[in-house]
């Protein structure tokens, strides 16, 4: 049962469309019946009074011109046709000629007139009966003229015994004409209804296809454009919200990031603070050790450089992450900056007995710059004499791909390894290896971080992994910042 019901009403267009046509069919047919009933007779008498007068009018025309022994060939063709009583008489009365008397017509003789007295018709409503003169070459006389029509009426009768055999007709064909005229008109509307249904449901995986040059075709064609236009719009929509998400997800990240890179920096900057004012108060209220007070004057300056120092790293970091912040780019001799970034350091290596050896090719140029791929550098040669056990060496090697056109830079620090899970964050803000975070045995934790920030600026591929001998630092510079 309720599938009937589903299907009456996904195709209720079809059902209302066969009902209507069917009744205005119907109303056609009955509004046609009544008209021929009530209509019929009073036309048809018209049409056949308008018909008599006419054939009337132009005997008297003719006639005028005609004997009346050719007069009466018009009479009797003027009675064949419109099956009328026609006949002549004198001004008394007598009727001379009549195509119903054939003896009169065969013996007319105007010497010899058969008189006849004239018998009156009877005369209603449904006939028609005219007597007017008509004039001869050699006579004039009456002509009267007299027709019925009753049968009009006889066959309006007819339609009366007729009305049930025309009303089955008339219905059958009524029914089974608007059945197939709405199927014929509802099939594509229901099948573009099917299809539209689809595509409110976001389902676009099937073409509507009405091969029709009308409306149907042209609403057809409109719809597969829409879900043409719907899925390249939702594919877009789809990615634009992916983006977003992704960048909602980094900006949270950066943010995250932020806040612990603050919090880390604020515990940097309070540690030396903390430290510092516990030497000031020592001095001031002449405290123990705290008397010598040029001792803990420059252990107070030692602090102040070191809280320098972070600081200067912190807005470097924060210069390099700034949207407004652009490279200085221009043609620099990598081979000298890398040479002198080594020779500055020599002093910090010879005091940690680091024996510095450098492999650096003549020559080679680079459009970069200067400044932030020379505190790279500076970076990376400092960190690992930082980290280098006493006593071992720090390789420094510059070379060039000529068939690449790359540069290979590498620093490679022997006796000392680092752990995987701590190779995995070496390049985050404030991570030290060495977790006392003690400023005479490691720095800030900020230098890889700020190394990475400036390749990465700069389009440059790094890596850091261990080796046998040691820790190997690794970058590949591109001739031009890509």
């Amino acid at each position: 049962m309720s599938k009937w019901l589903d299907m009456l009403k996904m195709k209720r267009i079809t059902y209302k469309l066969f009902v209507t046509t069917s009744l205005i069919l119907l109303s056609f047919a009955v509004l046609i019946y009544v008209s021929l009933y009530f209509f019929l007779p009073t036309f048809y008498e018209q049409y056949k009074t308008n018909q008599l007068q006419t054939g009337i009018e132009e005997i008297i025309t003719k006639s005028k011109d005609l004997d009346l022994q050719y007069g009466v060939l018009l009479l009797d063709a003027f009675a064949k046709k419109n099956n009328a009583v026609v006949y002549l008489q004198n001004k008394e009365g007598v009727i001379i000629y009549s195509p119903f008397f054939s003896s009169v017509r065969k013996g007319y003789s105007l010497s010899a007139e058969v008189r006849v007295e004239r018998a009156k018709p009877i005369v209603n409503s449904n006939s028609f009966d005219v007597a007017v003169p008509i004039q001869f070459l050699d006579a004039k006389l009456t002509l009267v003229v007299y027709a019925t029509f009753q049968p009009i009426d006889e066959a309006s009768q007819v339609l009366v015994l007729f009305l049930p055999y025309l009303s089955v007709i008339v219905i059958v064909i009524g029914i089974a004409s608007a059945y197939l005229y709405s199927r014929f008109i509802t099939k594509p509307l229901l099948y573009i209804n099917q299809g539209a249904q689809k595509m409110a449901n976001l389902d676009f995986s099937e073409q509507i296809e009405v091969r029709s040059t009308d409306e149907l075709g042209e609403l057809s064609t409109s719809l597969n454009e829409l879900s043409v236009n719907l899925q390249q719009t939702m594919q877009e929509l789809h990615n634009a919200n992916r983006q977003l998400k992704s960048d909602i997800e980094k900006e949270r990240a950066v943010e995250t990031k932020r806040r612990e890179f603050f919090a880390i920096a604020a515990h940097e900057l309070k540690t030396p603070l903390t430290v510092m004012k516990g030497y000031l108060e020592g001095m001031i209220y002449h405290i123990g050790p705290y008397r010598d007070r040029d001792q803990y004057l420059q252990k107070n300056h030692q602090i102040v450089e070191g809280m320098e120092q972070l600081v200067r790293e912190i807005l470097s970091m924060s210069k390099l992450e700034r949207d407004t912040f652009k490279l200085q780019l221009e043609e620099v001799n990598l081979s000298q900056l890398v040479d002198k970034t080594t020779a500055d350091l020599e002093y910090f290596a010879a005091q940690r007995e680091i024996q510095l050896m450098k492999h650096i090719a003549s020559d080679i140029m680079v459009h970069t710059d200067r400044l932030m791929l020379e505190k790279a550098c500076k970076n990376i040669i400092h960190n690992a004499i930082m980290y280098s056990p006493q006593g071992e060496k720090v390789c420094i090697q510059l070379t060039q791909d000529v068939q690449e056109g790359s540069i290979q830079f590498q620093v490679i620090n022997t006796g000392v390894n680092i752990k995987e899970e701590d190779m995995q964050q070496i390049f985050e803000p404030f991570y030290r290896v060495e977790k006392s975070r003690n400023r005479n045995t490691g720095g800030s934790g900020l230098g890889l971080y700020i190394v990475k920030q400036i390749f990465d600026a700069l389009g440059i591929t790094y890596s850091m992994h261990n080796i046998e001998q040691g820790v190997q630092f690794a970058a590949v510079i591109p001739k031009s910042r890509q």
